[in-house]
């Protein structure tokens, strides 16, 4: 009776009333239930069944009634066993004897009854009736088991994941997202979840610790995307990671860690690769072109007309040929820092001049008209004239070829305190904004106009932005179905002045 009254308790108002009912029901028990509790109990959620020491049915609410399917004068008077032989066969019904027969409250917090769903089942036996308390738990059994499967499912895909996926803490405490897929917040308690936390130091090699906070605190308070690469020795020799980190609330971040190793290795050979072939074609291709220079000014004799239209065929291509080798040198220069520089202060109206009149005779082919507005003051830059002037004479030549016929190319520049901004405007169809992103990659290259054909390697821009890198400037672009503003921002000078990080 005691542990039905506690379980009841909260129905009282107070603890005087709760009181006088414990004296009251102490004195008679059994024949106060249907008088005094028959209205509370016809309230409750819950099913409640009332049994005497016999196992017959003394009082149901009604949702008892509406759990056995049966009403109120069916049950009243009934045997429970008799009426319901199936309990003889379950396992609740061997735990419910055995805990009459006992006088022992026993609880089965989920017991499938056939038709019905899931419920919780509790039972008080006293010694003279028994007590049995169900609750409906089917909805919540069945999210218990969904989510159980949701957190299998999770673990099995990011089990197969190469990745490592660790959400890191501000204040560097880490977990592992692939060992503990139900992690929900930092406010978990170890205790209850059996979470285990890590700490950065145990991730990340020392020599690159405190980079990696500092990445952590403007990923986390700037909500930007950030990436780092490093290496980490061990019996297996050198291996190598990237980790990316990304926002994903208010005090973390995520780091997707990935093994790059092979990756490394590969491009390591496709550079080697690439430097052995541009170097042994080189040679070759120069010796060509040379011999077939030579040839076309009558060196070896007179020459007929389609001997000369043949020859020219084999000059042009040699030359295609001779710059894509170039290009791929200028790569692999640019990736392994070995690329030389001559840097020295230049009037950057003249590098401009110089650039814009030797591809005029290339957009003439192309119809299109080169407009160099030299309207700006006088400025000097720190430069490599040849490697800017490639960049220049790349960004016009890919302007021409995208520019409609008989339109123009504009060459401007814009100045302030500090830089200068070199713009070559076109008036073709714009860039696909799906191509956008790759626009600078390697190989990548855009859909050609539809009235021309544009040949080329795709690693003019790729070399042109490193090369502009490498002058301490930038280059951008702005795009629309008008047409393509690429710019070139370079650092202003004072004549004999060098910048600061820049050597001669």
């Amino acid at each position: 009776m005691n542990e039905f009254l506690e379980k009841i308790k909260s129905f009282f108002k107070d603890e005087a009333s709760f009181f006088d009912a414990k004296q009251l029901l102490g004195q008679n028990w059994h024949n106060f239930v249907p008088q005094y509790f028959d209205k509370i109990l016809e309230t409750r959620t819950n099913a409640v069944y009332v049994l005497d020491k016999d196992g017959n049915y003394t009082y149901v609410n009604a949702k008892a009634v509406e759990m056995a399917g049966k009403s109120a004068e069916e049950l009243l008077g009934q045997n429970i066993w008799n009426l319901f032989p199936v309990l003889q066969t379950i396992e609740f019904g061997n735990q419910l004897s055995e805990a009459i027969k006992e006088k022992k409250t026993f609880r089965s917090e989920e017991t499938y009854f056939e038709t019905l769903g899931w419920y919780d089942m509790q039972v008080f036996p006293q010694e003279n009736f028994t007590i049995i308390i169900a609750t409906e738990v089917t909805h919540t059994k069945n999210a218990k088991d969904e989510y159980s499967q949701i957190i299998t499912k999770n673990k099995t895909i990011l089990n197969a994941l190469p990745d490592l996926l660790y959400g890191i803490h501000r204040n560097g405490q880490a977990i592992n997202h692939k060992e503990f897929p139900h992690f929900t917040g930092w406010d978990c308690k170890n205790k209850e979840t059996n979470l285990c936390y890590s700490d950065i130091k145990e991730i990340f090699p020392e020599n690159k610790l405190e980079e990696i906070q500092t990445i952590l605190r403007q990923v986390i308070d700037l909500g930007v995307s950030k990436a780092v690469e490093y290496s980490i020795h061990d019996a297996d020799g050198e291996k190598c990671f990237e980790a990316r980190f990304t926002k994903t609330g208010e005090v973390d971040a995520l780091a997707i860690i990935r093994n790059i190793t092979e990756r490394k290795k590969a491009e390591a050979l496709k550079n080697e690769f690439i430097s052995l072939v541009s170097h042994e074609l080189r040679t070759p291709l120069t010796s060509i072109k040379g011999s077939i220079d030579l040839l076309l000014a009558g060196v070896a004799g007179e020459v007929s007309n389609q001997t000369k239209s043949l020859l020219n065929i084999c000059r042009k291509n040699t030359q295609r040929l001779v710059r894509f080798v170039t290009d791929l040198l200028d790569i692999e220069a640019l990736d392994s820092g070995n690329i030389n520089f001559k840097f020295r202060t230049y009037q950057l109206k003249e590098i401009l001049q110089t650039s814009v009149d030797g591809m005029r005779t290339f957009a003439e082919q192309y119809h299109v008209l080169l407009n160099f507005d030299s309207n700006f003051p006088q400025t000097s830059v720190y430069v490599d004239e040849d490697r800017l002037n490639h960049c220049i004479t790349n960004l016009i030549s890919n302007a021409v070829k995208y520019t409609p016929k008989f339109s123009e190319v504009t060459i401007s520049v814009q100045t302030d305190a500090t830089k200068a901004k070199i713009q070559i405007r076109d008036n073709g169809p714009g860039i696909d904004p799906n191509f956008a992103p790759r626009l600078f990659h390697r190989f990548a290259q855009g859909a050609p106009p539809k009235d021309k054909l544009v040949g080329g390697s795709g690693l003019g821009l790729s070399i042109t932005k490193g090369f502009v890198e490498a002058m301490n400037g930038k280059i951008y672009f702005f795009s629309d179905d008008s047409g393509t503003v690429f710019t070139i921002e370079l650092p202003i000078v004072i004549p004999g002045q060098i910048p600061v990080g820049m050597n001669q």
